[in-house]
């Protein structure tokens, strides 16, 4: 129940301040800081930081709705690294400036975090390409009844579905575990998966959509444009792909109980 109110009132704020039009004019060079402002206001930036330094206290899994929220309404602050940053800061204890934060700033270099970051931003922008995409396909008629009717297009749907939700298992998982700092073979199956997926999701939404889907006033050019990017940051699939194998063969486990012994758990 406490996580819906929080996930509710992330929504809401969302929702309020971090509109589509707000969106593109940041993209755009408009200046964040009064989206930053209101997001400090609401103490979501400390989210992760002990309640005795006035945080909330909360671990990798409870704020993994919350970024998976920023990506579906592609929020164009750093809220998530500032998260991580400020409790790691609070552990070390180090200064916590205010404003926006990097993991560099906190002294930390791991890139296993920025990606289970890109991973769950990912997920949540894939969200909200199918659920356009599905509308879409339900709404527009071609001879006389809807385009998601017709065999095809539902093949398509289906394989975009498949990917999406797997999209974000991977990602969830990557938000299990103690400490403010996600596993580095859990992140790297998370940013590897996600990676590998958005060429298949983009050109199936795209190819849905038709046309429109790439003209600059509709949306989903918006989230298809920052899944290419978010693909490659912090590196690609083949990057984490290559160090979860490095990892097995270094382990001397075969795949499955390598899996399910680093991958798979709790901890």
């Amino acid at each position: 129940m406490e996580d819906n109110l929080l996930l509710d009132a992330f929504m809401q704020l969302l929702e309020t301040h971090c509109g589509i039009e707000r969106v593109r004019k940041i993209e755009g060079g408009g200046d964040g800081t009064a989206l930053w402002d209101e997001i400090e206001e609401s103490g979501f930036a400390d989210a992760l930081a002990p309640e005795s330094a006035g945080g909330a206290g909360l671990g990798l899994g409870d704020i993994f709705p919350l970024v998976v929220a920023s990506g579906q309404y592609l929020l164009p602050v750093p809220l998530a690294e500032t998260m991580m940053s400020r409790a790691l800061l609070h552990f070390k204890g180090g200064a916590v400036p205010k404003g926006p934060l990097t993991l560099a700033q906190a002294g930390i270099v791991a890139p296993e975090a920025a990606a289970a970051i890109a991973a769950a931003l990912m997920a949540g922008a894939m969200q909200r390409v199918f659920d356009m995409t599905l509308s879409y396909a339900n709404d527009r008629t071609q001879f006389g009844k809807p385009i998601g009717k017709f065999q095809a297009v539902q093949h398509q749907l289906s394989v975009l579905a498949e990917h999406v939700f797997a999209v974000r298992i991977a990602a969830q998982l990557a938000f299990v575990g103690p400490g403010p700092l996600p596993d580095e073979l859990k992140a790297a199956a998370a940013k590897a998966r996600a990676s590998e997926a958005v060429p298949i999701v983009t050109s199936i939404a795209h190819a849905v959509h038709g046309a429109i889907g790439i003209t600059e006033e509709y949306d989903l050019q918006l989230y298809t444009r920052r899944l290419l990017a978010w693909r490659l940051m912090h590196g690609g699939e083949q990057y984490w792909q290559k160090r979860l194998g490095e990892a097995l063969l270094a382990s001397g486990q075969d795949m499955l109980p390598f899996i399910c012994n680093h991958i798979f758990t709790k901890a």
